[in-house]
């Protein structure tokens, strides 16, 4: 499934979401320098509609649903990024939306899809709870599921940030990506090594949650027992085959940061550029600000951070 995608399905996923989501900026670190002999520049999807990169998956899957499909409908079941991504979708483009949210979600996360105009439903306090509840409402009314990262055009649209990264700074040498379910990662790994072999790409995650990192040390897709992480963005305790295939192909390398670092660093981006940022986001800043892989001598390194959040402030 992973393997038929090619960089034209990519191209053509950005001419489909740019009429509806932002290209968000790159933003300089200089003059904050963490670590000296590199340069580090942020592209800010903390700056994107929702807050978060999910509209770019959620705008590429709905468009590319017929039209008698998705008039019946959309549903989904998020943790709140994507469901707030979901809601957005239906509302710009005026398509009722279903959006199930476990118990944990936060007052906050259930305002934003709320304000979209989005049906919000309270379900289960496991991810796999709301995701069949959601499934239900779908087999009763019709319309479209939609999974928040195993999906080929899901991912196909986060891959989009990708080119817009390699548009606006062609040196770029390396992407540093967060991992939660994969669908993020999986998207700008394949996107950006497609048009640009060489480029290097470094899978973060919460040490707290290594799943990607366990799957790859185990060749298969593993399950965890548990997981203890202050992030909960990246708290996803298994993967899908697609996520898994793509992320085995493309990312060179996954690394672990400890779970005492990562709001220190959403201090750090906060403090030195004024950026709001979830801890998915610097999750993925801290491998580079602590030095968690090997940087190379003037390397060019871009950190997505794909979220906004309150964390640093």
């Amino acid at each position: 499934m992973s393997s038929d995608i090619t960089a034209n399905d990519y191209l053509a996923a950005l001419d489909r979401v740019r009429p509806w989501v932002r290209k968000t900026p790159l933003v300089e670190a200089a003059p904050w320098q963490p670590v000296a002999g590199i340069e580090l520049r942020l592209k800010a999807e903390s700056c994107q509609v929702t807050g978060s990169f999910k509209a770019r998956g959620a705008f590429n899957r709905v468009l590319n649903l017929p039209t008698d499909v998705r008039e019946q409908g959309l549903a989904t079941a998020s943790g709140g990024n994507f469901g707030a991504a979901v809601a957005y979708v239906g509302q710009q483009l005026a398509l009722p939306a279903d959006i199930f949210v476990m118990n944990t979600s936060t007052e906050l996360t259930r305002q934003r899809i709320e304000s979209y105009g989005a049906q919000l439903t309270v379900e289960g306090d496991f991810w796999d709870q709301s995701w069949d509840a959601a499934g239900a409402r779908i087999a009763q009314t019709g319309g479209a599921l939609l999974h928040p990262y195993a999906d080929r055009d899901v991912i196909i649209g986060q891959g989009t940030m990708a080119l817009e990264i390699l548009e606006q700074w062609p040196e770029v040498e390396t992407l540093v990506v967060s991992i939660g379910g994969g669908g993020l990662i999986a998207g700008v790994a394949q996107a950006a090594k497609l048009l640009k072999p060489g480029i290097r790409i470094i899978g973060v995650e919460a040490a707290g949650c290594p799943m990607m990192w366990t799957c790859r040390q185990q060749q298969q897709i593993v399950k965890l027992e548990s997981v203890k992480t202050i992030v909960p963005i990246l708290a996803a305790r298994s993967t899908e085959a697609i996520n898994f295939a793509l992320v085995e192909q493309y990312v060179d390398e996954i690394v672990l940061v400890p779970e005492d670092q990562v709001e220190a660093s959403a201090r750090e981006v906060w403090a030195a550029t004024g950026l709001a940022i979830e801890l998915g986001a610097a999750t993925a800043v801290a491998a580079v600000t602590r030095q968690l892989f090997t940087l190379k001598p003037d390397e060019k390194i871009a950190v997505v951070l794909c979220g906004s959040g309150t964390n640093g402030l």
